[in-house]
């Protein structure tokens, strides 16, 4: 083991992963909790289902934690490597409550777990670093991911729109295709795979449904954040492309 990696034991990564789950899911519950006692949970269609994915998102992260890895709450005492795998699986998993806005929702809470999980990102590519014969490629690509999970759009009501329930939809799909493609690109770093995430079939996802939902939604409000982090992920993937491209 090389002292590099000796300063990034895996106690410290899952400890990072730990915080995430334990941060949002509080937000989580606290947001579900108030919206019961409001007797707001269902008090129409949207925030039906909202509440129903959520509380189903928190749940099966709740599971897939408490009895599905075994190897994660060893490598808490610095006994045993995590299964990083199900750890990523179970970080897209709790992630997808977090994009769905409800009653209640606490932005700044919900930022400072995602803020945990990017420290973890960062410190297992710097675990990753010594073995990797693309340091470059690495360090980009975690900046892209970055970036990319950003471009994620929460789901929010828009009532004011004449397609509502289009949009709302389309919404939906769009984040659980978004969701999903990060949490593909988020294994494949921390399996030792990430020097190279710049995938054709992710990006494509993101360009057309970012386009898509923030045209759709134009008229009642224009998700600056998403407009902003969407355009960056295709201007790092373009450069991204084209620096790899010259290096190969």
């Amino acid at each position: 083991m090389t002292a590099l990696k000796k300063k990034v034991p895996h106690s410290i990564i899952s400890c990072f992963f730990l915080m995430y789950f334990v941060i949002l899911f509080a937000e989580r519950l606290q947001s579900l909790i108030r919206a019961a006692t409001a007797d707001q949970l269902f008090m129409d269609a949207f925030e039906g289902a909202a509440s129903m994915i959520v509380s189903l998102s928190v749940l099966s992260a709740v599971v897939l934690l408490a009895f599905c890895s075994k190897p994660f709450w060893k490598s808490l005492a610095g006994k045993a490597e995590p299964d990083y795998n199900m750890m990523t699986v179970t970080a897209g998993v709790i992630l997808v409550s977090g994009m769905i806005h409800t009653e209640y929702t606490i932005p700044g809470i919900q930022f400072a777990s995602y803020g945990m999980l990017i420290v973890a990102m960062i410190l297992r590519a710097i675990q990753l670093m010594p073995e990797s014969k693309n340091r470059f490629g690495l360090w980009y690509s975690l900046i892209y991911l970055t970036v990319f999970s950003m471009a994620i759009p929460v789901v929010y009501k828009h009532y004011t729109l004449t397609n509502a329930t289009l949009f709302h939809v389309i919404e939906y799909c769009v984040m659980f295709a978004l969701v999903c493609s990060f949490t593909l690109m988020l294994l494949r770093l921390f399996l030792g795979r990430g020097e190279n995430l710049l995938l054709w079939l992710p990006f494509a996802i993101m360009a057309v449904g970012d386009a898509v939902v923030l045209w759709m939604g134009w008229t009642a409000e224009v998700n600056t954040f998403v407009l902003i982090f969407a355009s960056l992920s295709v201007v790092l993937f373009v450069i991204g492309k084209i620096i790899f491209a010259i290096k190969n």
